[in-house]
């Protein structure tokens, strides 16, 4: 009996996908008119039916049935009511098929007897819409790289096969078991959990991989499919585990069967998918209901009582931090601490490290090096989560080294492993280049061919230069226990280069360099005034971080935190990160993956945040209560301010990562993502600005001046303001300048407010898209609120601001804020510079034994750091 299949699309408003997959359909070498295709349409509101009607009109092959809104799960399960092919798949309309995708898959199915094959699975390429690249970077995708291939699943549970949409199954098999696609999960699991209830009925789950049979899945470039925008929703995370891992439970049990290997991988795979999410911006600044924590603290475990640890512990189908398997481990355990490991280790400070990680209370420590009892000289506890929420405990302690280390929880004596390795991939084990066809390899040779060339042509030149001054031994002595400062590779007058100077002129015998790009107006500046300067990216500088001991910076991207080619790392030099900045958020997606030895403070808040228990990995054993170095430099210069100078009304909103491209450059060389009219900023901005009472205060005497972030200075040509608004760019104008000579700030978001907070400024912000910039901007809430912390009030409407400014010019400003910056800056000394400077030196000494036995005192500005 010759195959035949069924291909059933569910479809909600594809229109604009449907004639790419439409064609190719029509382009299968199988034969189109072989298809029966059923296309559901689950109650579209753009032409979607109509398109596909069209479609249909003269292809007998094809049905268009139709229903109201009913989610994916309905729209199949009424085309699968209407199936008479003998194998069943369920592609997606905004994806598209390879050419001879049907042909593989009837190839295949004819190669075995009837029955004994279960399942037939294509091979996923991601389809980028957004710069039309095909990728065969599936996190399954070593499935396919050993060629044609049938796994029994009960004998290779690796072997998982969690696609519908991919994959062909049998409708005999659905018709007998009545299967039936979960119409109440919508936006997770739906196909893993209706192929996981079919190969439970399989009497042998045999799935052929076919490298050949390509599917290629769309990601669009407007992120607008289910998958890509449903991260906010809580059902995407409770109705996984109570309807998709439930019901495939629910399944075997009723079939007297315990729960198979693969589909516990099955769902693990899907988990460790939720947890890797959960390490990302977009579902860790989402607002989740409480219902939903509360639900998942009950579900979790309670599906993780029907997996293996050996399971959990043994996952490799994917790439997972080791964190994330024990985590799973000790939910599933319930009050456990896991396995303690040698951490890291300090031999400047004489520090060695112990890490374990403990879910529900903490547990009881013990320490002793030699075996005499020690306290944590730093300690951390770091929440991990799953969801915005932790699910363990990190803990790391510092204690003295060398020397034997004891560690004991709860009253039991624990062995100290070390860090533990990544488990195999089982589909590793043949080597990548296995089962890849010969263009595959044309074009790996290709590829490979040409980043050679390119090497060849320039970059070796670059190389060998930078060799040579490595290697210089004049360079090493000049070089030598270098300080090495920079703001950023573009620009200088930042934290980096007032530390810099007050080095200089306290610390002659540091051997202190400043580092900027050649021939940028700073360069110039800086070496007017007799700085030593070496020019970022050149051979000299190579060596001179080669030869350093500290790198301070008042930025942490990559071109400060990798600026030194790979083949000269691990570097010997200690970083000090300087801030640009007052932190009052959670930026630790960001900072925690980089490595940093002092990271400065300001605030008592901010301090006690970022190395106490927070999302941070950091202690106070880089955590240092400082305070910003160009914090003394802006007291100096409002010093020499009159009062009669302060007379600008100073505009500068902070800006949005999501109306602008990717960082390409260090100099910030970002793209417009839009028209400024057409945001709810830039209608907010321009509101305010030209509001007719800025204009009588201006003629009262009063500079308006509008200095948006630098991110946004592309917009600027876009801003049609009244000739009364002065317009000041970053490049124009030193923002430090600006602010000494302000009456009044308004920002939004922008820690801009803390220098016109340590200045006695009033501080308004306009916080006028507070749930977009919430969902969509790179800080996720921290310990500072606006309303209870803020230097001012927080306003929403243009007119409420007017009035706040003219209120704050009249000096007539709320005395409750005033409060609020003398409580978050106790101290304006000016010795910000010196204890940052003893900070780095600390960071690099040596201390008695039995001062690192014991807890290091936390900073204070109750007693002036230092």
């Amino acid at each position: 009996m010759p195959t035949t299949f069924s291909v059933i699309s569910p479809m909600y408003n594809v229109e604009a996908y449907l004639p790419d997959f439409f064609a190719s359909l029509r382009e299968q070498s199988y034969g189109f008119e072989r298809l029966e295709v059923i296309l559901v349409d689950d109650g579209s509101t753009d032409g979607t039916l109509a398109v596909a009607e069209e479609f249909a009109a003269t292809r007998p092959n094809v049905t268009v049935l139709t229903q109201s809104n009913g989610g994916q799960a309905s729209a199949r399960n009424l085309g699968l009511a209407h199936a008479t092919g003998t194998w069943l798949t369920f592609p997606d309309p905004d994806d598209v098929l390879s050419p001879g995708y049907f042909a593989a898959a009837a190839a295949e199915i004819e190669r075995h007897a009837e029955g004994q094959l279960a399942m037939v699975s294509a091979r996923i390429l991601m389809w980028f819409e957004d710069r039309d690249s095909l990728l065969d970077n599936h996190a399954l995708a070593g499935r396919f790289r050993h060629g044609r291939r049938v796994a029994d699943l009960d004998a290779e549970p690796e072997w998982i096969q969690p696609h519908i949409t991919s994959g062909f199954v049998r409708r005999d098999v659905v018709s007998a078991a009545g299967l039936r696609f979960p119409e109440d999960l919508r936006l997770r699991f739906e196909d893993a959990n209706f192929v996981a209830r079919y190969l439970l009925h399989c009497p042998r789950p045999a799935v052929a991989f076919l490298p050949s049979a390509q599917y290629h899945y769309r990601q669009r470039a407007d992120s607008s499919s289910t998958m890509q925008s449903s991260h906010e929703k809580p059902e995407k995370y409770t109705d996984t585990i109570r309807i998709g891992f439930g019901g495939v439970i629910a399944e075997a049990e009723s079939l007297g069967r315990p729960l198979p290997r693969w589909a516990q991988n099955l769902f693990l795979y899907d988990q460790f998918w939720i947890l890797r999410s959960s390490q990302t911006a977009r579902v860790r600044q989402s607002d989740f209901p409480e219902e939903m924590h509360r639900e998942l603290a009950e579900s979790v475990p309670g599906f993780l009582r029907h997996i293996d640890e050996e399971a959990i512990s043994n996952f490799a189908l994917m790439t997972v931090a080791p964190w994330m398997r024990e985590a799973l481990l000790l939910v599933k355990r319930g009050r456990a601490a896991g396995t303690v490991y040698r951490g890291a280790v300090d031999r400047r400070r004489g520090l060695q490290s112990v890490v374990y990680r403990y879910h529900g209370e903490r547990p009881v420590e013990r320490l002793s090096v030699d075996g005499a009892v020690v306290a944590p000289r730093f300690e951390k506890t770091q929440p991990l989560e799953y969801v915005g929420r932790p699910l363990v405990w990190q803990r790391t302690l510092w204690i003295p080294e060398p020397g034997a280390v004891e560690v004991t929880l709860d009253g039991e004596p624990r062995e100290i492993e070390e860090r533990p390795t990544v488990p195999l991939s089982p589909f590793a084990a043949r080597g990548r280049l296995r089962g890849r066809t010969a263009a595959d390899l044309r074009r790996l040779r290709k590829r490979v061919g040409s980043a050679i060339r390119r090497r060849l042509s320039g970059q070796l030149v670059s190389l060998l230069r930078r060799d040579l001054a490595v290697r210089s031994p004049r360079l090493a002595r000049r070089f030598a226990g270098a300080w090495v400062f920079i703001d950023r590779e573009v620009d200088a007058n930042d934290s980096a280069e007032d530390l810099y100077w007050w080095v200089r002129e306290h610390h002659p015998e540091v051997n202190a360099w400043f580092v900027v790009r050649a021939g940028t107006p700073d360069w110039h500046r800086l070496a007017a005034r007799g700085a030593r300067l070496v020019a970022y990216g050149s051979p000299e500088f190579t060596a001179l971080l080669v030869h350093a001991d500290h790198l301070a910076s008042s930025h942490a991207d990559r071109f400060i935190t990798h600026a030194l080619p790979r083949k000269y790392r691990p570097a010997g030099y200690s970083f000090t990160f300087l801030q640009h900045g007052v932190i009052k958020g959670d930026l630790s997606l960001w900072l925690n993956p980089k490595v940093i030895d002092v990271f400065v403070t300001s605030t008592q808040a901010e301090y006690d945040y970022i190395a106490g228990v927070s999302p941070y990995r950091y202690s106070t054993k880089e955590v240092r209560l400082t305070g910003l170095p160009r914090f003394d430099v802006l007291r100096e210069l409002d010093a020499a301010v009159n009062e009669s100078e302060r007379d600008i009304v100073l505009v500068m909103p902070t800006w949005r990562n999501y109306l602008v491209s990717d960082l390409k450059s260090a100099s910030d060389d970002r793209e417009l993502l839009g028209a400024l009219a057409e945001t709810e900023y830039g209608r907010a901005l321009a509101t305010l600005l030209r509001d007719p009472e800025l204009e009588r205060l201006q003629e009262a005497g009063a500079r308006i001046v509008f200095m948006p972030h630098p991110n946004m200075q592309r917009y600027l040509p876009q801003f049609d303001l009244p000739p009364h608004i002065e317009i000041v760019s970053y490049l124009d104008a030193d923002v430090r300048d600006m602010i000494v000579r302000a009456a009044v700030l308004v920002t939004d978001y922008s820690s801009t407010a803390f220098n016109a907070a340590y200045l006695r400024r009033p501080v308004i912000y306009y916080q006028f898209d507070q749930e977009e910039y919430r969902r969509g901007h790179t800080e996720r809430a921290g310990y500072f609120d606006y309303e209870r912390d803020g230097f001012g009030p927080v306003l929403t409407e243009p007119t409420a601001v007017v009035e706040m400014i003219a209120r704050a010019i009249a000096g007539d400003f709320p005395a409750e804020y005033t409060a609020r910056t003398d409580a978050a800056f106790p101290v304006r000394d000016g010795n910000n510079r010196a204890r940052t400077f003893d900070a780095m030196r600390e960071v690099r000494t040596r201390r008695s034994l039995e001062e690192r036995s014991r807890p290091a005192p936390p900073d204070s500005w109750s007693v002036a750091p230092g």
